[in-house]
């Protein structure tokens, strides 16, 4: 028991208190980050077929994503709770989403031939 409070000791009650609400702050913001992938799993899906229709053309994914990502941003800052998270969603992060549900949707397709 010694030792815990010896190693415990050497941080100060406030510089603990102010690490542990750093720590939940991320945590939530990562919360934030996931749940937002799994909210806009529908309109991801349906932006990435828009695109598929729009922006015809061979070796045009860079620009069907870039299309994509800017309609998200549009979509989450017109929503009624989106403009409350949209500084925590990155460009990256919406990349990512988008990034993941084509992977998704290409492999269901493999399967499916």
């Amino acid at each position: 028991m010694a030792t815990i409070n010896n190693i415990l000791g050497v941080i100060p009650a406030p510089v603990a208190a102010v690490l542990m609400l750093g720590g939940f702050i991320f945590y939530a913001l990562g919360c934030v980050r996931l749940g937002y992938g799994a909210a806009v799993k529908g309109t991801v899906l349906d932006l990435i077929e828009q695109a598929e229709h729009e922006i015809q053309g061979t070796k045009r994914g860079a620009e069907r994503k870039a299309w994509v990502v800017k309609m998200l941003r549009v979509t989450l800052s017109t929503s009624k709770y989106g403009r409350l998270i949209s500084w925590a969603i990155t460009d990256e992060t919406i990349g990512r989403v988008i990034q993941f549900f084509f992977d998704r949707a290409k492999a269901v397709l493999r399967k499916e031939v």
